[in-house]
Parts: structure tokens; sequence; C-alpha cells
């Protein structure tokens, strides 16, 4: 059974390792492939020139008839048109003022707000253990204005 075993761990692919490490084999290419080399020929006839001519002519073009600053034209007139006014991002900006102003208020009210302390008492049923036989007659007083204070009030 074994046999079988050492078989098939042989016959299943191995993962292959590579090293993080370069390599430099040696060589013997110079890399010297100047003199076989046809490189094109330099010169103001390359399409960059033309390109960087072509540019520059459109650019004085575009300053010697484009419209002066205070001129209306047709693209004047279309971002006017489909401009949103001031007023209006005023109006947007104002509103959004408030919401944030009241979120703020908001979180600092949540941020600082505390627990009201609580007084507890190590034998809370001594409070009702009071006998009521020993009140006397027409003694019961009137608790219906009785408040608990807190720790702070006197």
């Amino acid at each position: 059974m074994s046999l079988v075993k050492t078989a098939l761990f042989a016959a299943r692919p191995q993962a292959v390792h590579f090293s993080r490490i370069q390599r430099r084999c040696v060589s013997s290419d110079s890399h010297n492939h100047g003199a076989d080399a046809a490189y094109p020929k330099e010169g103001f006839s390359s399409a960059g020139w033309k390109y960087t001519i072509i540019a520059a002519l459109g650019i004085v073009g575009f300053y010697k008839f484009a419209p002066s600053p205070d001129e209306d034209n047709y693209v004047t007139r279309y971002i006017s048109y489909y401009f949103t006014p001031s007023s209006s991002w005023a109006r947007v900006n104002e509103r959004h003022l408030e919401l944030a102003t009241s979120l703020q208020e908001a979180t600092q009210i949540c941020q600082t707000s505390q627990r009201p302390p609580i007084h507890r008492y190590r034998y809370p049923h001594s409070l009702e253990v009071a006998s009521a036989f020993s009140i006397p007659v027409g003694g019961d007083p009137d608790v219906s204005g009785v408040k608990v204070k807190g720790g702070n009030e006197f």
C-alpha cells in the first residue's frame, strides 16, 4: 500500500518555487546592435513639428479673432441662459447652514447629556417596614406635594 502512495506522490505535479532574488546569468551578448539598426532621419519635417506649428497658429488665431470680454456673443448668452443664478445658490447654502447648525446642536445635546443620579439604598425594604398601627388619629401627613430631590438639591 505504501508503494502505491509513494508512486502517486511522485507523479503529483509539484509547486514551482521562485526566488525573489534577481539572477543575472552570464551571457556573451554585448547588446551592440547599433551598426545594423536604421534610425529615421531627424529634422523639422517630422510629425511632432507639424503638430506644434498647427497648435501655435490655432492659438494665435484664437487670440486675434476671439471677442473681447465685455462684448456680448453667443457663447456668453448660452452660458447665462443655462447658468444657475447666484441667489439660488445663496438660498441653498443658507438652508444647508441651518440644517448643519441644527444637527450640530442635536449632536452637542446628545454628547453632553448625563443620566440623572440614582441613589440606591442598601435596604430598600426598610422604607415599607413602618407600622401602620403607630400613627395617631388624624396624623396622616399630606404627601401630595412631596418630591424626591437629587444629590445636588437641598
